[in-house]
């Protein structure tokens, strides 16, 4: 009767403060919470974990077309690009190697980490060896360089990235505490954040006004309310799991506008109502939980060189 106290006083106090403002993590399990519209998410003893393509090399970042396609970072090797189309008798193909069309930088050699699929099909990588944003057609036949430097200087290592509904990216680079935020039909490369942060797991909200990052140093997940003008703006922070340790790592959304994210080594996604500020669900999800992304009710786990599915509706 008390945690339920809680969730409601919890409730009631972030409605009344317009939504925004950590999270206060309980160590209590979440029960299965309905939404205003109606829509549940299945409690975690109804949910199991099936791991998919056993034996699965890759690690990086993982993203869907709409059409279904998963594309795989560092498959089988780092720099090269999977392709895996689910299906019956289907396996994970070779979709480019980007070793055969990035020239090394010193003895930097291309590494892929984020990578999404944009509205007309074309694969968009982080490569995070030698410090490139890379757009690659949908046939793998033409490969160009987006984004390579800020003001005169190259990047460093970069991580992950989003895409806005307005086809604006951000890429994040943990190692100089940046987010970039790139406008390629114009050449516009700036910086986000009028903050530091070492972010790696990115994430847009569906109707493209918040990013979301993750912030595995700093134990916490933070949201950046997106501005219409090119300017800098501050973080405002979700959910900080201080002095936990906990490393938040990969983040996506789903269709609802529901926030996921990996929990890294302690083998967890646990989901958020970004606009209330509430802790709606937590899955086990049998292993590291470093890349995540979601399509068509399930969620894909990457991590420790496997892969796996959480089915979360029919």
């Amino acid at each position: 009767m008390k945690n339920r106290l809680d969730w409601y006083v919890t409730n009631i106090f972030l409605l009344l403060g317009g939504g925004f403002g950590c999270v206060q993590t309980s160590q209590q399990p979440i029960s299965m919470v309905s939404l205003g519209n109606g829509d549940t998410l299945p409690p975690a003893e109804l949910v199991t974990t099936e791991l998919i393509t056993p034996g699965l090399k890759q690690n990086g970042g993982i993203a869907f077309s709409e059409q279904g396609d998963l594309f795989l970072a560092n498959f089988q090797k780092e720099g090269q690009i999977g392709k895996y189309s689910a299906g019956p008798n289907t396996k994970p193909e070779v979709f480019i190697d980007l070793e055969e069309w990035i020239s090394p930088v010193g003895d930097l050699t291309p590494r892929a980490e984020g990578i999404r699929v944009d509205k007309e099909n074309r694969v968009l990588v982080t490569d995070a060896g030698t410090g490139k944003l890379l757009r690659i057609s949908p046939s793998a036949h033409k490969l160009e360089v987006l984004a390579d430097s800020y003001d005169g200087y190259r990047f460093g290592t970069v991580k992950d990235l989003a895409i806005a509904p307005n086809g604006d990216l951000f890429v994040s680079s943990p190692h100089s505490g940046t987010i970039y935020r790139i406008r390629p039909d114009i050449g516009y490369v700036g910086i986000l954040n009028d903050d530091l942060v070492r972010v790696e797991g990115l994430a847009m909200s569906p109707n493209g006004k918040q990013l979301v990052a993750a912030e595995p140093d700093a134990s916490r997940v933070v949201v950046y309310d997106i501005p219409e003008d090119l300017i800098l703006v501050d973080s405002w922070t979700l959910v900080d799991f201080s002095p936990s340790g906990v490393e938040p790592k990969g983040v996506a959304f789903d269709e609802k506008g529901r926030l996921f994210l990996a929990l890294g080594n302690l083998n967890e996604v646990r989901v958020f109502d970004l606009e209330l500020g509430l802790e709606l669900a937590r899955y086990d999800v049998g292993g590291e939980a470093e890349n995540i992304s979601y399509w068509s009710g399930s969620l894909y786990i990457g991590g420790g060189n496997q892969m796996r599915r959480l089915q979360l509706r029919d």
